[in-house]
């Protein structure tokens, strides 16, 4: 019985030092979305993004421009037409008010679609300088820091991965101007 018992014993202490030792694990953290904003090819997407806005906005005006010209054409007309011509008139202003809804709806939709399209393989790229960031460091997990969610990092258990990331995605930013709270200088190196 005694010999049960020490294996017993020194099964329960083998399995407490294995789950302490996986629990002292290093992390990394990372503000994940000001990183991305600071890549060249997100900056890049964001003007084509802005590009087709503008585009559309500018349909959408003309749009608009239609509609108020064959509304205010109605309603100076309207007086003199039949109560028939005035129905169609209302419907055909009702049908061009709901398509110009529809157009706008449809815009929004395509502008999302065209931001994840653009975004997705940023984000890859900035998800796999993270990762060999963490592999050179023997890191076991990263925290994002953007969203806010975490109480406390102890800074002495964790590393603060941002610079080696945008070294990693050969991105050089300026120390001085990150840690005065301005917009970090940002010099493209060429990655080969």
């Amino acid at each position: 019985m005694n010999r049960k018992l020490r294996l017993l014993l020194l099964a329960t202490l083998s399995v407490s030092f294995l789950t302490i030792s996986a629990q002292e694990g290093m992390f990394g953290y990372i503000d994940f979305n000001s990183t991305l904003r600071l890549m060249p090819e997100y900056m890049e997407a964001e003007i084509n993004l802005q590009k087709m806005q503008s585009d559309y906005r500018e349909e959408i005006e003309r749009s608009k421009r239609e509609f108020e010209r064959q509304y205010i054409e109605f309603m100076l007309e309207q007086d003199h037409l039949s109560a028939s011509v005035v129905a169609k008139r209302q419907r055909e202003l009702q049908l061009l008010m709901d398509n110009n809804a529809a157009f706008r709806d449809k815009i929004q939709k395509d502008i999302e679609i065209k931001r994840d399209e653009l975004l997705v393989p940023i984000k890859k790229k900035l998800l796999k300088a993270v990762s060999e960031v963490c592999l050179e460091k023997s890191l076991d997990y990263v925290i994002d820091t953007g969203k806010g969610t975490y109480l406390y990092i102890n800074e002495s258990k964790g590393v603060d991965i941002t610079e080696q990331v945008f070294r990693q995605l050969g991105i050089d930013v300026h120390e001085e101007s990150v840690t005065e709270g301005n917009l970090p200088v940002i010099v493209q190196e060429d990655k080969k």
